[in-house]
């Protein structure tokens, strides 16, 4: 295997193994009475230096459902990140507006075992689009909106990274 396939297939199985973890911990948050719990003050001070959070602090407010409805929403739309880059020729990427009112509204009225399910789904779709990216096609790029250009090894690298940020995240939030 070159250094480009492993590259591929190690952020492949990052990802699964953070996937995993976080369907563990949701699956615990939805089944038992953690599904609405708060970060403590300690936990949120120790995490927002970490991962993505110094850019996206306000993420630390949400309960166990809406980083769940986060991650549903955010492996669809990297999933058709990942699909456009490779289809298209420098195909420019909106913005994912993490934080809009209308969208946790939207995790805060979907039941929870429907929004337990959409997550699964999306995040086996994303999965599957990480997992079959071609090793030639790593140097592909999109441009975002707000970040510029991006491309697929860009986008490989981050996702794993941002489960875990959400795993742990999750973690806190239920005492583990």
């Amino acid at each position: 295997m070159t250094a480009v396939q492993e590259q591929v297939a190690a952020a492949a199985g990052a990802l699964a193994r953070q996937q995993a973890r976080v369907d563990a911990l949701v699956s615990t948050a939805v089944a038992g009475d953690g599904w609405t719990a708060r970060l403590s003050a300690a936990d949120r001070a120790r995490l927002v230096g970490q991962g993505h959070f110094p850019a996206y602090a306000a993420e630390l407010d949400w309960t166990p459902r809406e980083v769940a409805g986060h991650l549903r929403d955010s492996a669809l739309v990297f999933t058709e990140r990942v699909y456009r880059v490779r289809r298209e020729e420098r195909p420019v990427l909106p913005d994912f507006v993490t934080d809009a009112p209308e969208r946790l509204a939207g995790y805060r009225a979907t039941a929870p075992v429907q929004l337990v399910e959409q997550l699964r789904a999306a995040q086996a779709a994303l999965f599957e689009a990480v997992a079959s990216v071609p090793p030639a096609e790593l140097t592909r790029a999109g441009v975002h909106e707000v970040d510029g250009p991006v491309t697929l090894a860009d986008l490989l690298a981050f996702l794993p990274d941002h489960q875990r940020d959400h795993a742990e995240q999750l973690a806190a939030l239920l005492g583990r």
